[in-house]
């Protein structure tokens, strides 16, 4: 028998949504995965992280394909195998027992981008949760933030189209990271490049990226909502201002200038540390280019004035009438016009909650485990999609909230990540080539089906049967937690919406992917903008300069740590294997200046402490990051396969919020020493 293809999609957490071919061989097993070639933006090419996906998630030696129960402390990874219906007996006994005794509010379910497939991750999961009446924690630590920034002045978080970069004669990367996030998006930025564009890249960090560009400008982290009024100031006073549009599509223009009136190009300079010759630069090149696309994502969103950095920033195409232009304006999420598109209250169904929910903000997950005094207490945590014991901040209260005995902890997991290692039950989890999705993106407008590929291993079950399993253990009497895979795939897709004209599930199957019915290039805000009264709302960009001042370093802790993406590691998902060790490390980025003050060499280990815990890394001196500024790959395990110690940033984070209730794990202090 000959090899078989069956297209899919990768689930990761991730804007390029790569469209993806599995080859199986006549046993049925995965022998190649490789990018879909007929995809226009994937092209076949699969990223660093997802090339080894065959052998680091699906035929890894370390994944787990029996159920597990603990067998020592928490914490301590000593688990003994049992049977998959005793497993789900237990856990549906368990679950029923804390619903009576405690109250469902006592049970927290745990997921986040582990998957970010509609089915396995916002379906019958949702349901089962809903209907058991349990906690709900809101997704509140990446995206939400600079959403609210956006929607502030343009009220809505859609723009331009990250591909329409091939239209700008000018291109901002501000706090973005392409080469190593959004790899797809970067030959977009290439073309434009080809054609005469220029890329500045603003970001306090010398990433890939930037050193990518054709100009990288270094800012204090957390100064951008000055920055962002220093230019309007420039644009303003020099009457680079779109007039009719102002007049015809905004209201608050008056309130802007006078804001902006403050952020002259001096005062600009000495919060941002730019130089006030690059402002001016920097702003006759952006009103002058026809057009200018400033490329966002959610980096710089995790400051305490996240949402009104986004907000100063929105002013800028508004006031230069960027929008008239195709490749114009501000490329942010595109998830939104799927959220609109696609059915998924009816994925959802939150009216099954038997009454109002009691609402956890995933960034203060810790308060929510290891405060006594709660009301209700935490008693059951339910974790499936994600690793809380690493991706959440304030990592000591998380574990220690974790570590309590009487906290039933269940997690659904592919290895035995940190989160695992708490579980009084670990369940083992398909892998994306063994279940059916329907995947959406946050960075172009495909929408992609996912075809299981190969039979799944042991006793690994998806999300959606694991929850349909317990819905009935539970006596559910509702006949949606009867519905198949397939069945939630019909509900997903049975919308009006115009932007699902035309697509369909056998064109689905056929092609693996449908561009969602969207005029390109996509000029939404060329005649009017997503307000009530059509009206950009400059207003809320001026509000941004009440908060435009970044937070100043605490005087025991006088170094600022940012935590950004890594090459090899999705978030924590692939920090468990070889390929994330392959750059050695872990490094942090320290200034020269900086290590000389601590008596610190290249390559010497030290210890990143503050008031909440101490990591310890190895030292990487240079420039890439400001005097004052130090930087780390976020996204590690606290202990690696080997059972070493490793070194989880989020010990070091607090659980601050944004202005928008996100997380602001930006604004972290530290000091560094070398390792005792």
């Amino acid at each position: 028998m000959a090899n078989r293809k069956v297209r899919g999609a990768c689930p990761h957490d991730c804007p390029d949504r790569c469209s993806w071919v599995v080859t199986v061989d006549d046993t049925g097993t995965a022998v190649a995965l490789n990018g879909n070639t007929d995809h226009p933006l994937t092209a076949g090419r699969l990223c660093t992280k997802v090339n080894g996906y065959l052998q680091d998630r699906v035929y890894s030696p370390h994944r787990i394909t029996r159920a597990l129960r603990r067998a020592g402390p928490k914490g301590s990874g000593q688990f003994t195998p049992i049977d998959l219906d005793d497993a789900l007996d237990e856990v549906a006994t368990r679950l029923t027992r804390i619903a009576a005794t405690e109250g469902p509010a006592t049970i927290i379910p745990f997921s986040y981008e582990g998957t970010q497939g509609l089915l396995q991750s916002k379906s019958m999961s949702e349901r089962f949760f809903a209907r058991l009446g349990a906690a709900e924690v809101s997704h509140t630590i990446c995206g939400p933030t600079g959403a609210a920034g956006l929607s502030a002045v343009n009220g809505f978080t859609v723009g331009a189209l990250p591909e329409d970069a091939v239209h700008a004669e000018l291109i901002i990367v501000w706090g973005a990271n392409p080469v190593v996030t959004n790899q797809h998006l970067w030959p977009a930025m290439l073309a434009a490049r080809s054609r005469g564009a220029r890329i500045v890249v603003i970001d306090p960090v010398a990433t890939r990226t930037a050193r990518a560009a054709d100009w990288h400008l270094m800012p204090r982290p957390g100064s951008d909502a000055a920055l962002a009024l220093g230019l309007a100031h420039l644009v303003i006073t020099g009457d680079f201002v779109d007039h009719d549009f102002i007049a015809t599509r905004t209201t608050g223009f008056d309130e802007l200038a006078a804001a902006a009136a403050d952020f002259t190009p001096g005062r600009t300079a000495d919060i941002t540390g730019i130089a006030e010759s690059d402002l001016r630069a920097l702003a006759a090149e952006y009103a002058a280019a026809r057009p200018a696309l400033i490329r966002l994502m959610v980096g710089m969103e995790h400051h305490t004035n996240g949402a009104a950095l986004y907000a100063a920033i929105a002013a800028l195409p508004v006031l230069t009438g960027m929008w008239r232009h195709p490749g114009g304006g501000i490329a942010y999420h595109t998830s939104p016009l799927f959220n609109r598109s696609l059915n998924l209250d009816g994925l959802r169904m939150a009216h099954l909650a038997p009454g109002p929910r009691r609402r956890i903000n995933m960034v203060q997950l810790g308060q929510a485990l290891a405060d006594p005094d709660a009301d209700p207490p935490a008693r059951a945590l339910v974790v499936h999609g994600s690793n809380p014991a690493v991706i959440v901040p304030r990592q000591p209260l998380v574990r220690r909230g974790m570590t309590r005995d009487d906290l039933f902890t269940v997690v659904h997991e592919h290895v035995l990540t940190d989160s695992a290692r708490y579980a009084d039950i670990v369940l083992p989890a398909t892998t994306q080539l063994e279940h059916l999705d329907l995947m959406k993106s946050w960075g172009h407008t495909d929408l992609m089906l996912n075809l299981p590929a190969i039979d799944p291993p042991g006793d690994a079950i998806s999300v959606t049967d694991l929850f349909r399993a317990l819905a009935a253990r539970m006596g559910f009497p509702e006949p949606c937690f009867s519905d198949s895979d397939d069945d939630l795939l019909a509900t997903a897709l049975s919308s009006t919406h115009p932007h699902l004209a035309g697509i369909t599930l056998d064109r689905l199957r056929e092609h693996g992917w449908q561009r969602l019915n969207i005029p390109t290039p996509h000029t939404p805000y060329a005649a009017e903008f997503a307000t009530p009264d059509g009206r950009a709302r400059l207003a809320a960009a001026a509000r941004a300069a009440t908060t435009a001042l970044p937070r100043p370093p605490d005087a025991r802790w006088p170094l600022q740590l940012l935590s950004v993406k890594g090459l090899r590691s999705m978030n924590s998902t692939y920090a468990d294997t070889t390929q994330c060790a392959r750059d050695g490390g872990p490094w942090l980025d320290l200034h020269p200046d900086d290590a000389a003050a601590r008596a610190i060499a290249d390559g010497d280990l030290i210890e990143v402490h503050n008031q909440h815990a101490t990591i310890t890394l190895h030292a990487r001196v240079g420039a890439r990051t400001r005097p004052g500024v130090v930087a780390v790959v976020f996204g590690a395990w606290s202990v690696t396969r080997t059972g070493a110690s490793g070194a989880s940033v989020n010990l070091l984070t607090p659980d601050s919020l944004t202005d928008a209730g996100g997380s602001a794990f930006h604004d972290t202090y530290v000091d560094v020493r070398p390792a005792r």
